[in-house]
């Protein structure tokens, strides 16, 4: 067995081993961001954010999942903040068009894993490099029946790109690169998203990327605005 395995032989535990204050604590944080963003989800689909919040706090102080230990921190700076991303680009651009989002470099699956949550018509690729962090996101998609989701385990530059309508460059690396390892992974008139907490986030041009910009978004609890760098490649009749 893989070392790492250890902590997902076992199914997640669910309300047996998580204190019902916990439980309350992580769903008022998400219904607190729900409110700040004048927006409304289904109860399925909170029960199962919450769920995911709960399993990285559980599993991540085994396996580093992130920095975050606590389920209440990982709802706020995680998952909301997944969700964050994903309504600050829909009130831009829209997005009813989107079928496949691929997350490069997901770590822990954010922010693609909240995103096949939050649109189960989505088909959400993750790509990670490091076996444990792939490992947990296959966990939680057996563990939380998503369908949607297609985990790939090795580095960016040697999976075959699967050509997507969105693709996500998170903490990947610096804008320049995040956007030379993100385009071969995007569609004809695709948006590649680069998200962080400087403003002046700009990978600078590129001759396929035809309208760029930038979105600033917040999430209830955290100090610092997020925001997002957005490019849209170019169609064949632009080139």
């Amino acid at each position: 067995m893989f070392h790492g395995e250890r902590f997902l032989a076992k199914p997640f535990s669910g309300d047996g081993d998580v204190p019902p204050a916990v439980r309350l604590a992580v769903e008022e944080e998400l219904g607190r961001f729900l409110d700040l963003n004048g927006s409304r989800l289904p109860e399925k689909t909170q029960n199962l954010l919450s769920e995911l919040a709960l399993m990285v706090a559980s599993w991540g102080s085994g396996m580093n999942l992130s920095g975050y230990r606590d389920p209440v921190s990982v709802m706020r700076s995680l998952v909301c903040d997944a969700l964050g991303l994903w309504f600050s680009v829909q009130k831009r651009h829209g997005l009813e068009g989107v079928a496949r989002v691929s997350d490069l470099g997901s770590g822990a699956g954010f922010p693609g894993l909240p995103l096949a949550i939050l649109e189960p018509s989505l088909e959400v690729v993750l790509v990670e490099s490091r076996e444990r962090r792939h490992h947990f996101q296959r966990a939680v998609r057996r563990s939380l029946n998503l369908t949607n989701v297609d985990p790939h385990l090795g580095r960016i530059e040697e999976i075959s790109p699967l050509s997507s309508d969105l693709v996500v460059a998170q903490a990947l690396a610096s804008p320049p690169v995040a956007l030379a390892m993100g385009l071969p992974w995007l569609k004809e008139g695709g948006l590649l998203l680069i998200p962080g907490n400087d403003p002046g986030l700009d990978p600078g041009s590129h001759p396929l990327i035809r309208e760029s910009g930038t979105l600033g978004y917040n999430v209830l609890g955290r100090s610092e605005q997020r925001w997002l760098w957005w490019g849209r490649s170019r169609v064949e009749k632009d080139l």
